[in-house]
């Protein structure tokens, strides 16, 4: 698709809700037609809905198409991209949990094959093309459907006392050596419990690589917790899971990054692994520039009752945090968005409506809030 233009929709920027018309020109963004506006021959009329940047998901393990933990083949690979892109996720970062290292540093080449941390390899852009039965005209201009910034490795340098689903027999302490050889440049994020032996120095060898590390699955005190972030520590994955509960003589971690306004906490809002009351906890004690939403999703899912990975997209948990009345649809929006971008020092290329930014819309029908069209580096896809 050459040039697009989007009427009458509401723009859900940083700054503002505007109402307004997008212009996209090849992949780019811009407020101001380029060209004459009768020129543009592909026309989406918005009205009655709000466009917003693609949601950028932080923790994806996988779906019923796609376990990433399990050596993936390019096709399920694709599949499990079309199904993020239907629901309006437009970048996400793999996920790999706690397994023998070698099938870590198996998985993680897997992954880098496929151009995760850089673009995507042009066998997968096809056949996530083809799922969407683009033709070779349609996807001339947009090279790639959909960004994969890096690898979240999620392990295997845990707390054995907070496991969750993570196989026990592969969680270890931390060992510089080990840490050194699962570090790639398509590793960007990595969920540890810093406490203990070693912490400081796998956080310095992290942020040394420029690899975002993220306090998790740990059994780590108040005292502990600080000191991780004081060292760099930025994030906390999927808080109030796998984490100590709140205690009153006994505060941990949670307590820590709930007081220390630096730290971004991620949150799973599919209203089973987090109460939507502890959820309006988080949200007024951090603000909306402070959380992260996440699906976890995962092939294996939430299944029985147990937390198992989530079976959530990052859309559904937009709309529930909306409908249980915790904040508005653009604050939501910021929370799948901009904040996981500036989390990830992205904000330049990806999570909010920009001019000249890479074009990855979603368009939402303001009264239901269901998704209506997905454009993709330019390419309406749905």
């Amino acid at each position: 698709m050459s040039n697009l233009r989007i009427t009458k929709g509401e723009l859900i920027t940083p700054e503002s809700i505007k109402q307004g018309d997008l212009y996209i020109e090849g992949k780019e963004l811009s407020f101001q037609p380029k060209q004459n506006k009768d020129s543009y021959t592909s026309i989406i009329d918005a009205k009655d809905c709000y466009i917003t940047p693609g949601l950028f998901d932080l923790q994806l393990n996988g779906n019923k198409d796609c376990n990433v933990w399990n050596s993936p083949t390019v096709n399920s690979f694709a599949k499990l991209c079309a199904s993020m892109l239907r629901s309006g996720v437009t970048a996400f970062l793999p996920t790999l949990i706690t397994d023998d290292i070698k099938n870590m540093q198996k998985n993680i080449l897997l992954l880098e094959s496929f151009g995760v941390g850089n673009n995507i390899s042009s066998l997968l852009n096809k056949e996530i093309s083809r799922l969407f039965k683009l033709s070779s005209n349609d996807i001339s201009v947009a090279n790639d459907l959909i960004i994969l910034p890096g690898i979240h490795l999620e392990g295997p340098y845990l707390s054995v006392h907070k496991p969750g689903v993570h196989p026990p027999q592969h969680i270890r302490p931390i060992d510089i050596d080990e840490l050194r050889q699962l570090i790639k440049p398509s590793v960007k994020l990595m969920t540890l419990a810093p406490e203990g032996k070693n912490g400081k120095l796998a956080i310095k060898c992290l942020l040394e690589n420029k690899i975002v590390p993220s306090l998790g699955h740990s059994n780590a005190t108040f005292a502990e917790a600080s000191d991780a972030f004081a060292e760099g520590v930025s994030m906390v994955t999927h808080i109030f899971n796998a984490l100590p509960t709140i205690h009153q003589r006994q505060p941990g971690a949670i307590v820590t990054a709930l007081l220390n306004k630096n730290v971004y906490c991620c949150v799973i809002c599919d209203g089973l692994h987090v109460d939507p009351s502890m959820v309006k906890l988080l949200l007024e004690v951090k603000g909306k520039d402070k959380v992260i939403l996440v699906t976890d999703i995962a092939a294996v899912g939430t299944t029985g009752g147990g937390l198992m990975g989530s079976s959530i997209t990052l859309s559904e948990a937009v709309v529930n945090v909306v409908k249980w009345g915790l904040a508005s649809f653009p604050d939501a929006i910021k929370m799948a968005t901009l904040n996981p971008a500036r989390a990830m020092g992205l904000e330049q290329q990806i999570g909010q409506i920009k001019e000249g930014h890479r074009a990855d819309l979603v368009i939402w029908d303001k009264s239901s809030l269901t998704i209506r069209h997905v454009i993709a580096n330019g390419t309406k896809i749905v």
